[in-house]
């Protein structure tokens, strides 16, 4: 009896695959080809294909749908409360409904366990009490944009703000931060995707060029620095960084000791709602 229960539940999901396979062949040969025979035969030639493509697209959105549906239970773990909260908090309220659908797509879109989470972290923060969805719009966006080599460029940059003496120029100039020729050589893993990774993180505040007049008349290299907003967004992602004065390229002792903050000595700007909630980092 149990074979045939398997045998059948097997048959359903072929049938389904089929019918799926089936509606993509028929929608690609409308769209593609003109009325006629063609159609018919392209549909027949790639339906394994169609097939296959069916069956994966539908996993990868199950998949997307199970990352939302954690970022909500996550935010509402946060909130310390049910589920319903967020009917109660975005029914009459614009952008704390945007910031909602902002942070499913983003959450939903990402492979990053720890970026579900900080996105959790934002929503909780942008519909709790005294929250602001405004900014949790904000960090929404950029968040919404890194994946893990943004991260671990950002990483880099706010742990080690200057680049090692063997790095640098030798012209007796200090560098301010980071040019991007520096860091393709510290991290030649990821030097190919400097330029759109520095891109991306610089659109959205989280580095500054500190770069600037060198001589009269000159324009110097742009040179990278974390920001407060890419160090927030790093303590969002569970992410340690090093003391802000240490990581200050003016006045501070780069080589000296770092020290770690702790959630509570950042102030109010970084709200104990995002640090309620940790999760174990992807494979860490």
């Amino acid at each position: 009896m149990g074979n045939r229960d398997e045998e059948s539940k097997k048959g359903v999901k072929d049938a389904r695959l089929d019918v799926g396979a089936g509606a993509l062949a028929l929608s690609a040969g409308l769209a593609f080809t003109p009325l006629g025979p063609v159609p018919a035969a392209i549909a027949g030639a790639t339906a394994p294909a169609l097939k296959l493509s069916y069956k994966l697209l539908s996993r990868a959105r199950a998949r997307r749908e199970d990352r939302g549906a954690r970022a909500l239970e996550q935010a509402a773990k946060i909130l310390d409360a049910g589920l319903d909260i967020f009917e109660e908090r975005t029914a009459h309220d614009e952008a704390r409904l945007e910031l909602l659908a902002r942070v499913l797509e983003a959450a939903e879109r990402t492979p990053l366990e720890r970026k579900v989470t900080a996105l959790a972290r934002v929503l909780a923060e942008g519909l709790g009490d005294g929250g602001s969805a405004h900014e949790g719009l904000i960090l929404a966006a950029a968040l919404a944009d890194l994946e893990a080599p943004h991260v671990a460029v950002l990483h880099y940059l706010a742990v080690t703000p200057l680049p090692p003496e063997e790095l640098r120029h030798g012209n007796g100039v200090d560098p301010r931060g980071w040019e991007a020729g520096q860091l393709a050589r510290a991290a030649p893993q990821v030097a190919d995707l400097l330029d759109g990774l520095l891109a991306v993180l610089s659109g959205h505040g989280l580095i500054r060029d500190q770069g600037g007049v060198t001589y009269p008349g000159a324009i110097g290299p742009a040179q990278w620095k974390a920001t407060p907003l890419g160090l927030r967004c790093l303590l969002l992602l569970g992410e340690e960084i090093p003391e802000p004065a240490v990581a200050d390229a003016e006045g501070a002792d780069a080589e000296g000791p770092r020290r770690s903050r702790s959630p509570g000595q950042w102030g109010p700007s970084f709200r104990a709602a995002s640090w309620a909630y940790t999760t174990r980092r992807d494979g860490r």
